[in-house]
């Protein structure tokens, strides 16, 4: 009888760390993150909490965000070190392994819309920034710093 109760319990576990890798003393969010304006549509997203919140710090450098920083699957800065992905002679980064098999299998996340330009940027060379009042580590992806200043301005 206990086998019976044990094993369906294991499998059910398995299944919900099969996710993330990850030890977080964070509870991950049970709902995604809102859609980003003007991407291209992606495959379904998983949430996962950003290690620190945005409010406070200035994440920004002369470039962007740090890529290695951002899960280009949830569009999120996350605060810390993300999974790298290369693909294609490219480096995307992902939050976990669910995140890493999205990004080698769906084009769709590799790539964004600038909101500027309206043009199709990939992430992976993209100028990554906050998206203005988010409070939750939503980023957007622009083709240049340039178009990004314009955007803010």
């Amino acid at each position: 009888m206990k086998n019976r109760i044990i094993l369906p319990v294991l499998f059910a576990g398995l299944i919900m760390a099969s996710c993330s890798q990850q030890k977080s003393e964070n509870n991950q969010t049970a709902a995604a993150a809102p859609p980003v304006e003007n991407t291209q549509p992606a495959a379904p997203m998983h949430a996962h909490a950003p290690e620190n919140k945005v409010a406070g710090e200035n994440p920004m450098t002369e470039t962007g965000l740090p890529k290695d920083l951002v899960c280009m699957v949830n569009n999120a800065y996350m605060g810390k070190q993300q999974f790298p992905v290369p693909f294609e002679g490219k480096m995307y980064y992902g939050c976990c392994e669910m995140c890493v098999k999205t990004i080698k299998n769906e084009r769709s996340v590799r790539f964004a819309t600038d909101p500027v330009t309206g043009k199709e940027v990939d992430k992976s060379v993209a100028f990554i920034a906050l998206k203005p009042g988010s409070a939750s580590g939503e980023v957007l992806y622009f083709e240049s710093e340039k178009n990004y200043k314009v955007f803010v301005n």
